[in-house]
């Protein structure tokens, strides 16, 4: 896993819903060469991109496509998730020529295919690229049997790996804890979330490790109200900034063609959470912004 993807694990999230335009990303075409075969072939490689915070899963908001496309080997179907040395590249030739391996490759995505690669080889990183995967199937259809697949993968992953005081090992856990969450394990969510202690040492005494520490243990705090409400969406309102939460507000008003996927209703707890007055500059600047695409 890149140190970009990594970095998804470290800090508290935000929610975002119907982003307002931003710079957009830029790509650059360059050649890849395939580690099994050496065949070369042309990747849209993501040069730069804007970012406005998390959902609580993890993945970034901005610019896309979020996760990061992974360059792949257009015959043998090799996502080329990380760098390989030879000798990882004599233990995959196996792998990818496997008839399981091919098979995944009509029916799961990138990030899940690298991840299966991944588990096999003993990457350390696995469980980040299964979590990266379920964005991808949230992505598609959160309400999909897919997700709550990859979902169930990443939670018994985590569940298997041995607690330490570590950022890498909390965030995991509370990443988990979400995921729980988002199933709609409510019981499970909270066993786990309350379970996660945040050491005062944890990541030692710089100022990262200190804005981690507080990170991790405001994410869980928030984290609580979700579950005990039963609240299986992926952005809570309550996680959100004020800004991100006064967008919440204004999604089901947003008109939308015919292709678009239809608007979301706010709950009983939206609709009291958009009324409290501390939103109320926040929503008015962005109906000013939206304009005519609101209904009344």
């Amino acid at each position: 896993m890149t140190a970009g993807r990594r970095l998804a694990a470290l800090l508290a999230p935000l929610c975002l819903i119907g982003a307002l335009p931003a710079a957009a990303s830029t790509f650059m075409p360059v050649t890849k060469t395939c580690p099994i075969g050496g065949e070369k072939f042309s990747f849209n490689e993501q040069m730069s991109s804007s970012s406005w915070g998390r959902l609580p899963d993890g993945m970034a908001l901005g610019t896309g496509p979020n996760p990061g496309l992974l360059p792949q080997c257009p015959k043998n179907g090799l996502v080329m998730y990380r760098d390989f040395d030879a000798a990882t590249v004599k233990r995959l030739e196996p792998l990818v020529a496997s008839k399981e391996y091919q098979a995944l490759r009509s029916s799961e995505t990138s990030y899940y295919r690298a991840w299966w690669l991944a588990n096999r080889l003993g990457d350390d990183d696995a469980p980040w690229i299964m979590l990266t995967a379920t964005w991808e199937a949230k992505n598609a259809d959160p309400a999909s049997a897919q997700a709550r697949r990859y979902a169930e993968a990443f939670i018994a992953q985590v569940r298997a790996l041995p607690v330490a005081n570590t950022v890498d090992s909390v965030a995991l856990r509370a990443r988990a804890a979400n995921a729980l969450r988002e199933i709609g394990d409510f019981a499970g969510a909270e066993a786990l979330r309350a379970a996660i202690a945040i050491a005062p040492d944890m990541g030692g005494g710089s100022q990262d490790a200190i804005d981690n520490r507080k990170g991790w243990a405001g994410f869980l705090a928030e984290l609580a109200g979700p579950i005990a409400r039963g609240d299986a969406s992926r952005g809570p309102v309550d996680m959100m900034s004020d800004r991100e939460a006064a967008r919440r507000c204004l999604e089901p008003r947003v008109k939308r063609g015919a292709g678009d996927r239809p608007a979301v209703p706010l709950t009983a707890f939206e609709k009291d959470y958009c009324a409290r007055p501390k939103l109320a500059d926040e929503i008015k600047q962005f109906s000013d912004i939206l304009g005519d695409r609101l209904s009344s």
